[in-house]
């Protein structure tokens, strides 16, 4: 399950089929099923190589040599605890904690510590001036009109594949875990998918 914020907190929680008809929800890009060996065209004679059959058997055996338990959820992989802003912090103070944490976004977060959206790097330095180590912003305020709204939100038990799968379509670089309180308890980047699928060889065994 997936779940929106907009500015004023919670809007809808539901599967990530009904999240995209969400007003503000628009994906990109659409994850293409692979083609089975029957479905495409191949001259493959149905026969593996020794080599082949050597380096299949050997991958077996490393699976079940291993004892870790299987990655399916969001709060398996999920970093914490996750760092949030309010609203009101100006620019270049947001900037500088960007800075400091070495992170590239920010949930953001209201007066209720409800998640209504998120707060990037890339957006802060649209506005700001960055010279060496001196950061300077020509606009006062806070960092409101550059936040990034609606929020899109995983379960902490949603399906990694699917997690993957609108962070693709969305081209989102991460996204926040809540739980049933709407409170943020986790999130996940890019990175921490790609480390997922790299480490533990029963990621890639699931049909």
């Amino acid at each position: 399950m997936f779940a929106v914020y907009n500015d004023r907190g919670y809007s809808f929680r539901s599967t990530l089929e009904e999240v995209y008809r969400v007003e503000g929800i628009t994906p990109t890009k659409r994850v293409k099923p692979l083609l089975s060996d029957d479905q495409g065209e191949s001259t493959d004679t149905g026969q593996q190589s020794p080599l082949t059959n050597e380096a299949v058997n050997a991958y077996k055996k490393m699976i079940q040599s291993r004892h870790e338990e299987a990655i399916y959820h969001a709060y398996q992989i999920m970093k914490r605890p996750v760092f949030t802003v309010g609203e009101d912090i100006s620019i270049s103070d947001c900037y500088e904690m960007l800075t400091s944490k070495g992170i590239k976004q920010l949930p953001v977060v209201n007066d209720e510590n409800k998640p209504v959206g998120l707060i990037t790097r890339e957006s802060l330095l649209k506005v700001l001036l960055v010279e060496g180590e001196t950061v300077r912003s020509p606009e006062s305020g806070s960092i409101a009109p550059l936040v990034s709204r609606p929020l899109i939100s995983a379960d902490p038990v949603s399906d990694i594949r699917r997690v993957a799968q609108v962070m693709y379509e969305c081209e989102l670089n991460c996204i926040p875990v809540t739980n049933a309180a709407d409170a943020i308890i986790g999130i996940i980047t890019r990175t921490d998918i790609v480390y997922a699928v790299s480490t533990y060889p029963a990621i890639t065994l699931w049909a």
